[in-house]
């Protein structure tokens, strides 16, 4: 079982750096839905939702862990956003994506990296 515990520590860890990449990229990105494309924007796109993707599989796995007193929004509701984000996408709607990017997954994001660098410092 300590084992297990070690393994999501280091998840945590991993997570926690990937996060200070991945913030930034989407905040890029949703510039570049508003407005702003250039010619790499849906390869771009797509390397972000993969990266979110892997970020919330992970979350997933270690929710346990995670100080739940720093999330201010709840899974469920996170997985409403994620779906209206996968709708958005599929049908290329760029300003949809860049909302719910912005106003839901950045903040879930934002929360998360601060209840995991809690839960490290613990």
């Amino acid at each position: 079982m300590e084992n297990l515990q070690e393994q999501k520590k280091e998840a945590l860890q991993a997570v926690g750096k990937y996060l200070k990449r991945l913030i930034p990229g989407l905040g890029t990105l949703c510039g570049e839905l508003r407005g702003s494309r250039k010619e790499d924007t849906d390869v771009f796109q797509k390397q972000c939702i993969d990266g979110l993707n892997w970020v919330i599989e992970v979350y997933n796995r270690v929710s346990d862990m995670v100080d739940a007193k720093e999330m201010h929004m709840a899974k469920e509701e996170m997985n409403q956003h994620l779906t209206a984000l996968g709708g958005a996408i599929q049908s290329k709607d760029d300003g949809k994506m860049a909302d719910i990017l912005e106003n839901a997954v950045v903040p879930f994001l934002k929360d998360l990296e601060k209840a995991m660098k809690k839960t490290m410092e613990e």
